[in-house]
């Protein structure tokens, strides 16, 4: 029996340029890397469709954005417009200061996976290793 040839997950980890916290997004970068997951770290966006781009050139599994500025949802409506414009169809998780009266709404337009206060990056990283 041979050995299976398990591909390593690529996430792209973002956050929005008037985003000004990045303690927590860089932890949960770190953590995910030391987890096995290859990560791609594109500090600060200014346009949906430079992640979206960046998306498509590194050919990653799925999108992590960070918010803590109260924008989650007009981010999560403009990432998931950019994607759709370049025919992709990925995950998108999302962390930071969310309120859990938001939860549902973020579910319903399909993102994959919620961080909230009081999340670990070891959740994080946990949870993108079951979602591929």
């Amino acid at each position: 029996m041979g050995a299976v040839n398990k591909e390593k997950i690529r996430v792209l980890f973002t956050r929005n340029l008037l985003e000004g916290h990045d303690i927590g997004l860089r932890t949960v970068v770190n953590r995910c890397r030391e987890s096995g997951i290859e990560v791609i770290y594109y500090p600060r966006f200014k346009d949906f469709s430079e992640v979206s781009k960046v998306a498509q050139e590194e050919d990653v599994d799925i999108v992590g954005i960070s918010s803590s500025s109260g924008a989650h949802i007009h981010l999560v409506q403009g990432l998931i417009s950019s994607l759709k414009e370049k025919g992709m169809n990925i995950p998108i998780i999302i962390g930071g200061v969310i309120p859990n009266k938001d939860i549902p709404r973020l579910n319903e337009m399909g993102i994959k996976g919620i961080f909230g206060p009081g999340s670990t990056p070891d959740e994080v990283a946990s949870f993108i290793s079951k979602i591929k």
